[in-house]
């Protein structure tokens, strides 16, 4: 497993990349497995027509010392990606190639995959799951980059079966597939250590109770402080936004604003068991305030810019951005808009299996509402707390989150990173760029401008989906 950075194509050869690969192994199987073994090469955007080779995962399997694949087949996948994450490099990403080989997996790693469809024209998809914890299961899915202008679609994923054969000694193209989307499993024997999410938010809001929505829109809220009084959902975060911008002597610009949403059985303060919950509820205005004039060294509950959001996001929160809200008259207005999303895909997320109305025993009002809750989705619920927090793209590189990010270019932390990147990277963003080939040992991930969303199972029944596509956050994976 390792990455190699490399400045852009104009100025290096994939052949370049290739000799620079110096894999070391990690470990040695349990036991020998006859389960195909699974080489995964995740290729920058600026390489991406190399992706379609098929000799491309043959040359990179050429760099270990002795055959790998110990005479059997290998399942090889390849997937073109925004960007990948370097110690010591810009963080909005590098260029180049990170791969990763296990040769002796108990059961294939490739738990699912779905075939490009023609009529797709959305970016598509590479998940990998991982165990969190005793029980729980953690699904990190990135959108691939856009690659109509490069390889003629609109997101380049490939699986190759390659046999071997006895004769030659060699790795015989088998089938080939180019995919949509792929889950892949990574091993507990790379990630056997901590997993961290790590996103620079600077609250608003103290939290607030849900007590009007309709799937993706909220409609009022709730301030106890003030004897339950019921306010419109974006008339507390207006005047939050106005207050920070005045608190930084700063005109107003754009920002971008998620919420946290939190479910009632994490907002009982005797069932607040993780520090960041409990850190959730001390927040007031006082340490809000003290936060912003931290300027971004104390983090989102005004401790470290390194806090991590897993626990809470186990303990069943969710993130959600604001799409749009606040100003409208009549019955519009106060309304916030949320990402009524909490995964990707190609295609409308509901429409998938289309809609499912059920006639039998329902009153007209119950019929209204299942309708209502199927086509705008279920974000929100009454009796849920809602927090929002700030984004400021102007203070990515130098403000408010230079903090995370001058930790994210120094430290990476773990051995395999997937983060989000800003939605379109601007030349100020993508201006510093590296000036010679680098080989990262075990180091592994990529970085997606399209986002990040997880998909958290801590049982059979309890399954909590969010995205995580706050700009520059980090889900880090540590193999030790």
């Amino acid at each position: 497993m390792g990455t190699v950075a490399a400045p852009s194509s104009q100025e290096t050869s994939i052949d370049e990349i290739i000799a620079r690969l110096e894999p070391s192994a990690r470990g040695k199987p349990v036991q020998v497995s006859a389960t195909p073994s699974l080489l995964c090469l995740l290729v920058s955007s600026s390489f991406a027509r190399h992706a379609l080779d098929p000799n491309f995962p043959l040359k990179v399997l050429q760099r270990f010392s002795a055959n790998p694949t110990a005479s059997k087949p290998l399942d090889a996948v390849v997937a073109v990606v925004d960007r990948l994450p370097a110690p010591g490099g810009p963080p909005s990403g590098v260029e180049g190639v990170a791969y990763a080989l296990i040769t002796d997996p108990l059961q294939s790693l490739l738990e699912a995959q779905m075939p490009l469809q023609s009529s797709t024209t959305k970016p598509g998809s590479l998940s990998f799951a991982m165990r969190h914890g005793d029980s729980c299961r953690l699904d990190a899915q990135l959108p691939l980059a856009q690659t109509i202008f490069t390889t003629g679609m609109p997101s380049t994923l490939l699986h190759t079966r390659y046999q071997f054969d006895p004769l030659s000694g060699q790795l015989r193209k088998q089938a080939s597939q180019r995919l949509e989307s792929a889950h892949i499993r990574i091993p507990d024997t790379l990630a056997q250590g901590n997993v961290t999410l790590q996103a620079q938010l600077l609250p608003l809001t103290v939290p607030r109770q849900v007590v009007s929505s309709m799937g993706n829109i909220v409609r009022k809220l709730a301030a106890p402080e003030s004897g339950s009084k019921i306010i419109s959902a974006s008339q507390e975060l207006e005047a939050a936004v106005s207050s920070y911008f005045a608190s930084k002597q700063k005109a107003p610009e754009a920002v971008q604003v998620w919420a946290l949403i939190l479910p009632p059985e994490i907002c009982d303060p005797q069932a607040a068991e993780e520090a960041l919950s409990a850190a959730l509820q001390r927040l007031d205005s006082k340490s809000i305030e003290g936060i912003w004039a931290a300027d971004g060294s104390r983090g989102l509950m005004s401790s470290s810019p390194r806090d991590d959001l897993l626990p809470t996001l186990v303990s069943g929160a969710r993130l959600c951005r604001v799409l749009s809200g606040g100003g409208g008259w009549g019955k519009k207005a106060g309304l916030l808009s949320l990402d009524p999303d909490s995964q990707y895909s190609t295609r409308e997320l509901r429409g998938d299996q289309g809609w499912d109305f059920t006639f039998d025993g329902d009153s007209a009002e119950e019929m209204l509402a299942s309708g209502r809750k199927q086509a705008l989705g279920e974000v929100t619920r009454e009796g849920e707390s809602i927090v929002f927090f700030l984004v400021t793209p102007s203070e990515w590189e130098t403000g408010a989150n230079a903090d995370l990010v001058d930790d994210v270019r120094h430290k990476e932390p773990g051995d395999i990173v997937f983060g989000a990147l800003p939605a379109s990277l601007d030349s100020g963003q993508t201006s510093e760029r590296l000036s010679q080939v680098t080989h990262h040992t075990w180091r592994f991930g990529a970085l997606s401008e399209g986002g990040l969303a997880l998909t958290i199972a801590k049982d059979v029944t309890t399954v909590i989906r969010t995205k995580a596509d706050i700009p520059y956050a980090r889900l880090n994976i540590s193999g030790t």
